[in-house]
């Protein structure tokens, strides 16, 4: 089609100039001249008209799904590889400090105010939740406890339910407790579906509540939680329930980091979840690390 295309318009152009019928502000020259620049012409036109709108698709189509996640729309289909063929993934962050951020035995917990820090399941430091949200209005990843979160327990552990974690020095102070904004289309947080919910800043929400709309960092018009956590006396990690609408609740609610998206999520299903979503997520824990501790007798 492109060559017959040329074609036509190096004839129509030649026939013009026969006639002397085209007056155009080319260099006097030869009839060959006026046929490479017509020819020139004629690829740029096809290249405005054929290539161009291909190539507006592959950019409109380079969009991540991370990006999708933060404007709440589903992730792209999963692309289809060749069976056995790897899938390439770069390292979202650099090898962490080999730091065990697990207390230690006999720690007793004596301080109410503390950080959270972000370890990797194996029990290695990642760093701490950030005080300031990342680009998509999600607490993000800080590598020390200078830009930390800081945050309060309504007393010493051990609880006798879940609690409210309340940020005091968060850089939104209009939403002081650290919750969860969900995002997904599916209304249920259970394995096998693909869910998920932003942390972020909340207003409050009492335990064992379907979310609400109270605002929170994400928008005010989205439904978050907040009084969704539990404190291990022991180990000090900190983990998530989510309740669904039905009442039914998801124990432990599983917390990722995406380091594409800036922030930390809960959601359903994992597997589910890093199998649609190909944005260099990985599972984290969150462990409670007081200002003060100290040792108990063994």
């Amino acid at each position: 089609m492109k060559t017959a295309l040329l074609l036509f318009i190096s004839g129509f152009f030649s026939a013009a100039l026969a006639l002397n019928s085209w007056d155009f502000p080319l260099p006097a020259g030869s009839e060959t001249e006026l046929l490479n620049f017509t020819q020139s012409l004629s690829e740029r036109t096809l290249l405005n008209r054929i290539v161009a709108p291909e190539v507006k698709r592959e950019v409109q189509n380079r969009e991540t799904n991370a990006e999708r996640l933060r404007r709440g729309l589903p992730p792209l289909p999963p692309t289809r590889r060749a069976p056995g063929a790897l899938r390439p993934r770069a390292s979202p962050l650099p090898p962490p400090v080999p730091t065990v951020c697990r207390p230690a035995p006999g720690v007793t917990v004596t301080s109410t105010v503390g950080f959270i820090a972000v370890c990797y399941p194996d029990g290695t430091l990642l760093g701490y939740v950030r005080k300031s949200y990342g680009r998509s209005n999600m607490y993000t990843h800080t590598p020390s406890t200078d830009q930390a979160l800081m945050i309060s327990l309504p007393s010493l552990p051990p609880f006798s339910g879940a609690i409210d974690l309340t940020a005091l020095n968060a850089v939104d102070s209009a939403h002081p407790f650290v919750g969860a904004s969900f995002a997904s289309n599916s209304q249920n947080t259970k394995p096998g579906v693909l869910s998920w919910s932003y942390v972020t800043g909340s207003n409050h929400v009492n335990a064992n509540t379907p979310m609400q709309v109270v605002g929170n960092g994400r928008g005010i018009t989205s439904r978050s939680e907040s009084q969704i956590w539990s404190l291990d006396p022991t180990t000090l990690q900190l983990t998530a329930t989510w309740t669904n609408n039905d009442y039914s609740q998801r124990y432990p609610t599983p917390i990722l980091f995406n380091p594409a998206a800036e922030g930390f999520y809960l959601t359903g299903d994992y597997s589910v979840f890093d199998r649609l979503v190909h944005d260099g997520q990985f599972l984290v824990d969150f462990v409670y690390v007081p200002v003060t501790v100290i040792t108990g007798t063994p």
